[in-house]
C-alpha cells in the first residue's frame, strides 16, 4: 500500500511555518485519527508483517540488546516479536518513564516474559523492578512515532521523551534509530525543530528502510 500524504508548508531548509506547534498539533491529530480507523483485520495482517520483517532483520544484523515499545494509542504491536528476540537470547528493553524534578524522562529497562508490567500514567505497560539499560549498550532502538518522512523526520507525540535521550548520540549509528509505524502515517515532510533527532531508518508493513544509503 502505497504512502499516504499530509502536505505541509513547512520547507526543511527554510523554516517559514509561523507557528510550527500549531503545525505538529494538527497533523498529530490527523495522522493518529487515521491509524485509529485502520480495520482490525488489516492492521493484523500489517502488524504480522511488521514482525515477521524484524526477525528477519534481526536474524542477518544480529543486535545484542532491542530497545523497543508496546503499543499505544493504535500503534504497531510488535509483542510476538520482542518475544521472540528474548527467547533467542537478544535483551529487550521497554522504556520507563521518570518523574524527574522539572521534566520527565525516559530510561529503558530489560524486560522478558518473566518481568512484570504496569500501567505508567499514560496507561502504557513498562516493566518493574528490571535493570536499567544505559543507551551505549543498545545496538538498536525501535522508536514509536506519530508521522515520518523519508529524510528521517519523526512527529513524536509532543513530550520529547525520545529527543531528549536521544540527543547526545544524534550524529552517532549506535545506537541504529529506526521508527515503526504504518505506511499511511507518512507525510511529505515533517516539521523539524532544532533538538529533534532524525531517524537511521523505518520499518513499516511495507519492509525495513534505511535513509541516506
Amino acid at each position: 500500500m502505497g504512502g499516504f500524504f499530509i502536505p505541509t508548508v513547512f520547507s526543511r531548509r527554510m523554516n517559514i511555518e509561523p507557528d510550527q506547534k500549531a503545525l505538529k498539533s494538527r497533523l498529530r491529530r490527523e495522522i493518529r485519527d487515521r491509524r485509529r480507523r485502520i480495520d482490525h483485520a488489516m492492521r493484523r495482517q500489517w502488524d504480522d508483517q511488521i514482525n515477521l520483517t524484524l526477525l528477519e532483520r534481526a536474524s542477518q544484523s544480529r543486535p545484542g540488546v532491542v530497545a523497543a515499545f508496546l503499543p499505544f494509542d493504535g500503534e504497531p504491536d510488535l509483542s510476538p516479536a520482542l518475544a521472540g528476540l528474548a527467547g533467542r537470547g537478544v535483551t529487550v528493553a521497554l522504556p520507563v518513564i521518570q518523574d524527574l524534578p522539572g521534566k520527565s524522562a525516559i530510561t529503558f529497562h530489560a524486560w522478558n516474559a518473566n518481568i512484570q508490567l504496569r500501567h505508567n500514567r499514560y496507561g502504557i505497560s513498562e516493566p518493574v523492578g528490571s535493570v536499567l539499560i544505559p543507551v551505549p549498550e543498545i545496538d538498536l532502538v525501535l522508536v514509536p512515532l506519530v508521522g515520518w518522512d523519508t529524510s528521517g523526520g519523526r512527529l513524536g507525540m509532543g513530550a520529547s521523551f525520545y529527543d531528549r535521550l536521544f540527543q547526545p548520540f544524534a550524529g552517532q549509528d549506535k545506537p541504529e534509530r529506526v521508527g515503526v509505524a504504518y505506511d499511511l502515517q507518512k507525510i511529505d515532510s515533517v516539521p523539524c525543530d532544532p533538538w529533534d533527532v532524525l531517524l537511521h531508518g523505518m520499518l513499516t508493513e511495507n519492509g525495513w528502510f534505511t535513509f541516506g544509503g
